[in-house]
């Protein structure tokens, strides 16, 4: 982080002595000198702190009889068990400037880093982070780093990946069967050039392998046809923030997320007629856009003719591939060429992915630059406690000693690739920090693969098991991430796409009064029925048609039930009415599938939030269209809003849909006197968080939102370490 060479340098500056070193308990800093002197330290030591570094909690003693001569940085005294594991880190500007200057010895370093940027969490083994517990100590550093690395003054000192040309990690251009064709710089060149004549090549990274290949629609569209993956949208690596300019609308707030050291996707509003291939992200008005943020990545665009598709190398639904074996055996028929490095992943992460509305960053997913992250909190709990998360969209997170360690994006555990991810990252924080948790926090939902986890660990450790209702773990992980006052009532809005709900049925469209470990359901939609279950969430037509059946508007839905077989539609209805193989839900992410069906015309949907994201591609701000939802005994009825989609020309029916959901939030929200929480993977939907804080603040009302953590499934486990808590 930078935090002890930053403290020797500020120690010379204002004549100090003494010395600074890691223990059990934290930093520990000794500072001699003249009381004048000390302030001024102090005042400097905060309003200075490197970007890597935070002080969570100081606390000051006056040591008798102690007196040094000089200010030394002494070893750590086993700082095994405090010690935070960072995330992987984008390139500094120093680092950057450095690999573009043909005077620097690590000019065109692929590998460049140094204490304030860099690999961390994908290259720990154990802990104390020195080079031999991560999978740099493969590398024996030579004379002149090792000269850096023990230079106080120099910034990688202790910077454990630090290498150069002449001892650190090499590249490697392989063809699919790992065969070698170019090494070290000439890899990169060669690789550049593959993309440009239209090849797809993997890219090992920080966390993983990204697949990579031109801008260009018949390279985007072998890329889909070799993935198959239709439509879902892909992102795009832009070499700078000017070039990133010339496909998207973005804002001073977006240009500083863009350019920072965490360096995530951030999703931005496209500009008309951009230099994009149609089919980079059919039927939607949004581009993802992130910049390079390895050494390795500033190589490639030294060669590469233009910006360059860059998604992760992985099978659907399964974590980022890391191992060159792993993706000759996945992805043997997807890429052409892949560039290694032989710098070991230890630890794999996604990107973390970002927007921005109401000028603040809101986050989708969060994992590179972002999680692994340590928070310190004002619980005093002398339990262990393991919150497992959701199935989909996974994150864990462990709370021991005042503090909470959320771990990376891990994904949906339905997966088998993607379960075993799970329980190799809790083993990993386990053994590290040799934990034996005394609670488990885990979902309602019986069947969850992270349950049976619990159930196993808690049968042959003795720890308690405590279930939480998934949609009140979201509202608390608001709660918990602005750290209000739980002991409050607040009214918390749970919009998502399924979370199982206490009465057994499939909740996702909810409105609760929420104080602490209590909460009470007020209000909810409409429930439907899922025809045939699970599979209508991708069928969604068949969402629209228990809509039309609840609502009795097959009349008004003439033109749109037209395109279907009547045996078909016969046999849909048959079990909607004897709710056969039915399942019924209040949840608001399948209204939006119901919605995007009869507007958009869609009859199924090939990626999760397609429905929402080509919604919200109609969307038009300038419109005066805003559908009414009606509240009848604690029930929100869609009814007169579905008509109006029926027959409503496509842009009108999209904009009024959303319009008038966040008109019900802020009339539901502004007839209590109680403060707003704002929780699910619904608000993810930016033209419709953007309104609902409008009319909120226009209203005066006070909300709350998930911004560093995702609103979506990512913090149930957040909300679930909460109420063990409170």
């Amino acid at each position: 982080m930078g935090f002890r060479p930053f403290v020797y340098n500020l120690a010379l500056k204002f004549g100090l002595a003494g010395e600074i070193y890691n223990d059990d308990e934290g930093v520990k800093l000794i500072l001699y000198g003249q009381g004048e002197q000390i302030e001024k330290f102090e005042k400097a030591l905060h309003e200075e702190l490197p970007s890597l570094a935070r002080i969570d909690e100081m606390r000051k003693t006056e040591l008798e009889g102690a007196k040094f001569d000089d200010f030394q940085i002494v070893a750590s005294k086993s700082a095994k068990k405090h010690a935070p594991i960072l995330p992987d880190f984008a390139l500094c500007q120093d680092c950057e400037r450095e690999f573009y200057d043909p005077a620097d010895s690590r000019y065109h370093y692929p590998f460049i880093n140094c204490t304030n940027c860099g690999p961390r969490f994908s290259i720990i083994k154990s802990l104390p982070y020195d080079r031999a517990n991560t999978t740099m100590n493969a590398f024996k550093m030579c004379e002149f780093c090792g000269g850096e690395y023990k230079n106080p003054l120099n910034r990688r000192y202790h910077a454990q990946p630090v290498s150069c040309p002449n001892c650190g990690p090499r590249l490697a251009l392989k063809d699919k069967f790992g065969r070698v064709l170019a090494q070290d710089n000439e890899s990169a060149k060669q690789a550049a050039r593959l993309i440009n004549e239209g090849k797809i090549l993997a890219v090992k990274g920080l966390g993983g392998f990204h697949l990579m290949c031109r801008l260009k629609e018949d390279t985007v569209g072998l890329l889909r046809e070799r993935k198959k993956r239709p439509k879902k949208p892909f992102a795009v690596m832009c070499k700078d923030l000017a070039r990133a300019k010339k496909y998207a609308r973005i804002s001073p707030e977006e240009q500083r997320l863009l350019s920072s050291n965490l360096k995530p996707i951030v999703v931005l509003q496209s500009l008309p007629g951009a230099p994009v291939p149609s089919n980079l992200a059919p039927g939607l008005n949004k581009i993802g856009i992130f910049l390079p943020y390895t050494g390795v990545h500033l190589l490639l665009f030294e060669y590469l003719d233009g910006d360059v598709i860059a998604t992760s190398a992985n099978v659907s639904g399964e974590p980022i591939i890391y191992g060159e074996k792993d993706l000759r055996e996945k992805l043997g028929g997807v890429i052409d060429f892949y560039l290694d490095n032989d710098r070991e992943i230890h630890s794999p992460s996604d990107d973390s992915i970002a927007f921005v509305a109401g000028g603040e960053p809101i986050f989708i997913r969060t994992s590179r630059g972002v999680h692994p992250k340590f928070i310190r909190t004002k619980f005093k709990s002398e339990k262990t406690v393991l919150a497992v998360g959701a199935e989909l969209k996974n994150q864990f997170a462990i709370f021991k000693d005042g503090e909470l360690m959320v771990s990376p994006y891990i994904g949906d555990l339905k997966n088998v690739a993607t379960y075993e991810r799970f329980c190799a990252l809790i083993k990993l924080f386990s053994e590290i920090y040799e934990l034996k948790f005394d609670e488990i926090a885990a979902d309602l939902h019986p069947h969850f693969l992270n349950l049976k986890w619990a159930r196993e660990y808690a049968a042959n450790f003795g720890s308690k098991i405590t279930q939480i209702q998934h949609h009140h773990a979201h509202l608390l992980s608001v709660i918990l991430e602005n750290d209000l006052d739980a002991k409050r009532e607040y009214l918390g809005f749970c919009f998502d796409g399924t979370g199982y709900g206490a009465d057994g049925s499939v909740w996702g469209g909810e409105i609760l009064k929420v104080r602490g470990k209590e909460y009470e359901r007020v209000c909810k939609f409409n429930e439907i029925l899922l025809i045939g279950g699970e599979a209508s969430v991708k069928n969604i037509w068949q969402i629209a048609y228990a809509a039309i059946l609840k609502y009795g508007l097959e009349c008004e839905a003439e033109a749109f039930l037209a395109k279907f077989e009547p045996a078909k539609l016969k046999n849909l209805k048959i079990l909607h009415e004897k709710q056969i193989n039915c399942v019924k839900t209040s949840s608001l992410g399948r209204i939006f599938d119901a919605f995007a069906a009869v507007i958009l015309g869609l009859d199924s949907i090939s990626y999760e939030g397609e429905a929402g994201m080509s919604l919200e591609a109609l969307y038009d701000a300038n419109l005066d269209a805003c559908y009414e939802f009606e509240i009848t005994s604690d029930k929100i009825c869609f009814k007169e809003a579905f008509k109006r989609a029926l027959k409503d020309e496509a842009k009108t029916a999209a904009t009024g849909f959303i319009k008038g959901l966040a008109k019900l939030v802020a009339d539901v929200a502004c007839a209590q006197s109680n403060d707003i929480l704002l929780a699910g993977g619904v608000f993810q939907n930016k033209a419709l968080l953007e309104n609902v804080i409008l009319i909120l603040k226009q209203k005066g009302k006070k909300y709350y939102i998930n911004k560093n953590f995702s609103s979506n499934d990512s913090s149930v486990a957040i909300g679930q370490i909460a109420l063990i808590l409170i």
